[in-house]
């Protein structure tokens, strides 16, 4: 059985109504996908889409980045921010307008759904930064996107929104849990089947797929784990959370892979309240105005 004939017929419509990928972000993606690839044709790639071009500036400019100078190409771009930094701008801005940041999400509050992914992607470049610097703007982005399938699930099945709370709060069981009983399709399964019909790095669908269930993978992976962390961390501190039952402990065996412990969780806590309070506000403003 194909994935696409798991999905349950109302969420694959949904599914089947969204737009491919904009051909400049698939060759983006696999540009950095080819070891032999380089900047001059990341740069030649991009610049196809002015309006992209002109975005991802306007997002290197910011102060969420702090550059110590102003930067007017995208050579310069990549020569500050890195050539994977820039390729996950392209991906962010691509799905930006998809998350529309009014949409209401079951679980959270108006806009909540948007911004505790923009919390969860800022709490994963720090624990990177911390634990595996090299993973930096990979976290960034999969944390970002880790649960694009709950936005699928609530744009396709808008009635029944309020029955998968219920579910949650009367028998006490994740989010995850509820959606499957009442939709047939949990929103983590949907969004690597989603990530994957859109041709992302496997290293993203992976996140995404498994961020809720780490150990059901084939095999560890510090990139899910991060995000599983993250999205933890960025629940239990309540940002953008309406439901309760929406918030989770981290596993253990997501400690292991990381090679922390509780204790570090909590320093990570602190790290991220900071920094989300600061950094979140800038780079929704300033990607809004580049959207």
């Amino acid at each position: 059985m194909s994935e696409s004939q798991q999905i349950p017929e109302a969420i694959l419509r949904c599914t089947e109504q969204i737009p491919p990928l904009p051909d400049v972000v698939v060759k983006v993606i696999q540009l950095t996908r080819d070891q032999e690839s380089n900047a001059k044709e990341l740069t030649n790639v991009i610049t196809q889409d002015p309006a992209l071009t002109g975005n991802i500036l306007r997002l290197c400019n910011s102060a969420y980045y702090g550059l110590p100078r102003v930067v007017s190409s995208l050579s310069q771009a990549i020569m500050y921010l890195g050539f994977y930094a820039v390729r996950n701008l392209v991906l962010t801005c691509s799905m930006r307008n998809f998350y529309e940041s009014d949409r209401v999400i079951y679980g959270y509050n108006e806009g909540g759904l948007w911004f505790h992914s923009v919390a969860s992607a800022i709490t994963a470049e720090l624990i990177c930064e911390k634990l595996r610097p090299d993973l930096r703007d990979a976290a960034f982005t999969a944390a970002l996107l880790h649960d694009i399938g709950q936005l699928i699930i609530a744009m396709s099945i808008k009635d029944t929104c309020d029955t998968i709370l219920d579910i949650m709060e009367e028998n006490n069981i994740p989010e995850y849990d509820a959606e499957r009983q009442v939709v047939g399709i949990s929103h983590d399964e949907l969004g690597g089947v989603v990530a994957d019909r859109w041709n992302y790095p496997d290293e993203l669908i992976h996140a995404i797929r498994y961020h809720h269930k780490p150990s059901a993978a084939k095999s560890p992976s510090f990139l899910t784990s991060v995000v599983h962390l993250s999205d933890s961390i960025c629940l239990q501190l309540g940002y953008g959370v309406e439901a309760e039952s929406m918030k989770y402990q981290a596993y253990d065996e997501v400690l292991d892979t990381l090679a922390i412990n509780r204790d570090s969780i909590d320093i990570f806590s602190e790290q991220a309240k900071l920094r989300v309070e600061e950094r979140a506000p800038i780079f929704i403003e300033s990607l809004n105005g580049a959207s």
